[in-house]
């Protein structure tokens, strides 16, 4: 007969045994690895704050450039400068969401995987868990098309303003097309943005619905 002290002992190997993996790792719960994945991007999330830090000293900057060119004897040179500081200082910070959204989309990869060897949580916790990470690549792919979106908003700029430095008499006609361009790929950006934050909500209400399963497992 076995003592308490061997049947906690034993309740504690049976545990162990039905949380290890076919390689023999202690597996993680659904809501765990999915928090992980969060977790690995939020460097993603920080690119797209700074970029929106970044925005409104750019739309500050656009807007003195366009009423100081109505002058023409404006020296938009220092304006100039600064505005192409910035459009780099954006392709950085979008290049750094792309390269962590690439690493966040493998490991959504490898974590699908993953839930599909775990043997110990119930069949709705681990379909709510698909369904997550389902939100989640969709919300990757709404972030793949911003930044695309982005790089030509960005583009447009650069065109306008080269335009404005070109000669001491710029082609007023070919600035005002610049000018409608610009405006029409910032007005798809800015429907591209809020695709991207729907499909952000979406994810994080099933995520949350997720970890409430979990707590109440």
């Amino acid at each position: 007969m076995l003592t308490s002290k061997k049947v906690a002992l034993a309740a504690v190997s049976v545990l162990l045994v039905l949380l290890a993996s076919g390689c023999g790792d202690p597996q993680e719960p659904a809501a765990n690895q999915v928090n992980q994945l969060v977790l690995s991007g939020q460097k993603i999330d920080q690119s797209l704050n700074n970029l929106t830090s970044h925005e409104q000293e750019d739309m500050k900057l656009y807007k003195s450039i366009l009423d100081k060119g109505k002058n023409k004897n404006s020296d938009l040179e220092a304006l100039l400068d600064q505005a192409a500081d910035h459009i780099d200082e954006r392709r950085t910070l979008l290049k750094q969401a792309e390269e962590a959204l690439k690493q966040t989309n493998e490991k959504t990869v490898a974590l699908r995987s993953s839930l599909k060897e775990l043997s110990f949580e119930r069949e709705e916790t681990l379909a709510q868990a698909e369904k997550v990470l389902d939100q989640y690549e969709a919300r990757a792919r709404a972030l793949e098309n911003f930044i695309a979106s982005y790089q030509l908003s960005l583009s447009a700029d650069e065109q306008l303003y080269d335009l404005m430095r070109e000669s001491a008499e710029p082609n007023l006609v070919k600035i005002k097309r610049a000018i409608r361009l610009r405006n029409s790929e910032y007005a798809k950006l800015a429907e591209f943005r809020k695709q991207f934050n729907l499909q952000t909500k979406a994810f994080n209400v099933a995520n949350a619905k997720l970890v409430q399963m979990d707590q109440a497992s």
